[in-house]
């Protein structure tokens, strides 16, 4: 009747939401990782570059979809040594799209994401393809093994290398004239975020994915003409990505993103990620 599905064991334990399919806790020795569930995400804050060829008209029901959902099937399977998890979304502004997400939750708390989006054909570019989550704002340390130490896209990524990089959350901002899309990290093969002690979780590619870890979400982002009108850092909101489109750049007033770096939405988009416990 709660609404919630349970499971757990002394030191770890996980609740799904029943109504709205979502990851609601996530506890591991007593610390919940969980701030804002995962949820599906296809936005990205608006850069100059995008504003200026209007993906932000184009794409509106890409932001939409993002905000709004309707859980459509929530099943749950529980073996001996793992829960089986599926769920799938559709979504209001996007009547033809589907999304699929099976958790597969180990005894030990790992919990592996497999994602499945079935975009509509009569759709445009989708900014960005993946998962968005907030953590408290106490898991202020990142660390990956992927490109950096700065940020990089599919279209602005050979001046990165694959190495291992860490810093705060904080640092992963770039405070732009006016707050966009930042942060970027393509290439990835696993990150961490944890509080000063170490605990915290552990992101593990199957085998790459994209990461951007700030204090703000995109909607936040976008909603701000300045840097200094942004909100107070309460949190930090964790995308782990398929793909983000890529930024363009051949001019700021009408040219699009190449096609080989546009994610069209004319075919199925796949990918599989971990989620590991760290004490």
């Amino acid at each position: 009747t709660s609404g919630i599905y349970p499971l757990s064991l002394c030191y770890f334990s996980m609740a799904f939401n029943k109504q709205t399919g979502c990851l609601t806790s996530y506890r591991h020795y007593e610390e919940d990782f969980i701030m804002d569930p995962p949820v599906p995400n296809f936005w990205r804050a608006m850069t100059d570059n995008d504003r200026g060829n209007q993906l932000n008209l184009r794409s509106y029901r890409w932001k939409t979809a993002s905000l709004e959902r309707k859980l459509v099937h929530f099943r749950a399977n529980l073996e001996k040594n793992r829960a089986n998890i599926f769920v799938e979304y559709q979504f209001p502004s996007l009547p033809e799209t589907l999304c699929r997400i099976f958790y597969i939750v180990e005894v030990s708390g790992a919990t592996t994401v497999q994602y499945l989006l079935l975009p509509g054909k009569q759709l445009s570019e989708i900014p960005e393809i993946g998962m968005m989550f907030s953590m408290p704002k106490i898991f202020e340390n990142v660390k990956w093994y992927g490109k950096g130490p700065h940020e990089n896209y599919i279209d602005r990524e050979k001046g990165a290398k694959i190495g291992l990089y860490a810093g705060k959350v904080s640092e992963q901002y770039t405070p732009y004239l006016k707050p966009q899309e930042c942060g970027n990290k393509t290439g990835v093969r696993w990150a961490e975020i944890t509080k000063i002690n170490g605990q915290g979780l552990k992101i593990i590619g199957s085998p790459t994915f994209e990461l951007n870890v700030l204090p703000f979400t995109p909607f936040e982002l976008e909603e701000s003409n300045h840097s200094y009108q942004l909100p107070e850092i309460n949190k930090t909101v964790v995308r782990i990505n398929y793909k983000q489109m890529g930024v363009g750049g051949d001019d700021s007033w009408g040219q699009k993103t190449h096609p080989e770096y546009t994610l069209y939405p004319f075919q199925p988009y796949q990918y599989t990620f971990t989620l590991v416990p760290l004490k």
